[in-house]
């Protein structure tokens, strides 16, 4: 097998480009909001007044969020190579959902609440399970390689 056919099998498949780049850009756009607009953020959602403390952690969570999507970035252009960015991102996402649905069972929001960054979580997970799929039967075909 040449070069060449080796790195075109091993790119990343259409679909999981698209789920990639969306979630990349959902996850900076969510940390964007978290950094620059968190007291909208947080009376949207509440109607009350928010203590400064919580808007200073939501701050820092947006500060974090950002640096999150460029992973995501990094695995579009090698996601063979970047195991553990892989690895980082499926836990991320993991916990996250967890925690929607404990947050949703102790009545802490509702619903609806979740389902702001639950359906985007999921397809996160839809994607990274498909590139593992894809790293799987290449290297059960080629185990050369």
């Amino acid at each position: 097998m040449t070069n060449k056919n080796f790195h075109s099998r091993k790119e990343t498949p259409g679909a999981v480009r698209i789920i990639l780049y969306f979630c990349a850009f959902y996850f900076f756009m969510m940390g964007t909001a978290l950094i620059f607009f968190p007291e909208f953020i947080t009376r949207g959602l509440s109607g009350s007044a928010i203590s400064p403390a919580i808007t200073g952690m939501l701050r820092g969570a947006g500060g974090s969020i950002i640096p999150y999507s460029l992973l995501y970035i990094m695995i579009i252009n090698k996601p063979y190579e970047r195991n553990w960015a892989l690895n980082i991102i499926l836990t991320a996402n993991i916990i996250a959902v967890c925690l929607d649905i404990i947050s949703v069972l102790f009545s802490e929001y509702k619903i609806s609440n979740a389902f702001i960054d639950l359906p985007v979580e999921l397809i996160s997970i839809l994607g990274i399970v498909m590139i593992r799929f894809r790293i799987k039967s290449f290297s059960d075909k080629h185990p050369e390689l």
